[in-house]
């Protein structure tokens, strides 16, 4: 006869392994039993925020549709995608990478004129209380100001720092005054924030998620990038067909919205527009007696009311 002290450890026993069990069918199966295609996405790290959103309305919809993002700066996954052969959706955050990746063969197919969401708006942003005074790009080649900068080959937002800075005169100077070489947006964003750095260039979708911690000063439209956002399904896609039922809504108005809520242009007509918003954002984030609407902030309203709410 089983003692009591046996009984109970042959209990937990059984609930440890029927709890694995379940956790490997629930991993690999919607709620209904059913298998679930897992779709590897390889986006830029600047994209995160919005297909985060994006994902998580889209497997609302498609329960036996599981989509796991890898997100890093946008020049490394060509690397990954030279040694795995794996992969189903790629969605660099410039499309200079995306063709790196039409030329090796790795993209199904791409269109140029109808594979691109939404674009990147850049702008500069510096420690909150902005403590070099800039005001333009220009004011980056001033001594003693710490530049951030990015690698190109590890993040888009790399490209477009020489980009500008070339076309303003003021590369030579500027390399002078860096005082980093991030890997990925979200480097210059929280070097920033601790004010390690006093200026640097990002996309506004970046910009966005700083409201209270920086300051967010609008380039001059001589200098600012308004930088294409392309998308394609891979040529070894495990799963063509739900790759490109994703794509298709990250294409639709409804997708685009998403996007814009976050900080991205959806109209480059209206760049102006979004940066007027964007601004309006800081003041509003950062003033309790402000109310958070359409109004006030644009689109906007979701992320202000996050930051507002996270630091009471």
């Amino acid at each position: 006869m089983k003692t009591f002290f046996e009984t109970k450890c042959f209990s937990k026993l059984t609930i440890i392994i029927v709890s694995m069990v379940l956790l490997l069918v629930v991993t690999n199966h919607d709620v209904f039993g059913q298998k679930a295609n897992r779709l590897l996405f390889y986006a830029g790290a600047g994209i995160r925020s919005s297909l985060d959103e994006i994902a998580e309305v889209f497997q609302q919809r498609n329960p036996d549709i599981h989509v796991d993002f890898s997100y890093k700066g946008s020049g490394f996954f060509l690397a990954d995608m030279t040694i795995s052969k794996e992969g189903d959706l790629y969605m660099p955050g410039e499309e200079y990478y995306l063709l790196q990746a039409v030329k090796k063969g790795f993209v199904a197919d791409y269109n140029p004129e109808t594979d691109m969401p939404v674009y990147f708006i850049t702008v500069i942003i510096t420690p909150k209380g902005n403590p070099k005074n800039i005001k333009s790009v220009l004011d980056f080649a001033k001594p003693g100001v710490r530049v951030g900068l990015a690698d190109p080959q590890a993040a888009a937002i790399g490209l477009w720092h020489e980009k500008i800075l070339q076309k303003a005169g003021i590369w030579e100077k500027v390399k002078k005054n860096a005082t980093m070489d991030a890997k990925c947006i979200s480097e210059l964003g929280n070097a920033c924030q601790l004010k390690a750095i006093d200026a640097t260039i990002v996309w506004a979708s970046s910009a966005l998620l700083y409201l209270k911690d920086v300051e967010i000063i609008p380039m001059e439209p001589e200098y600012r990038g308004l930088i294409k956002l392309p998308i394609a399904v891979l040529k070894f896609s495990k799963y063509p067909k739900e790759a490109k039922k994703l794509k298709d809504f990250i294409l639709s108005n409804e997708g685009k919205e998403i996007f814009h809520s976050h900080a991205y242009c959806i109209d480059s007509s209206k760049v102006d527009e979004d940066t007027k918003w964007l601004l309006e954002a800081v003041k509003v984030a950062r003033d309790p007696s402000l109310a958070i609407t359409e109004q006030t902030v644009g689109c906007l309203v979701k992320e202000v009311k996050r930051q507002r709410e996270s630091r009471k």
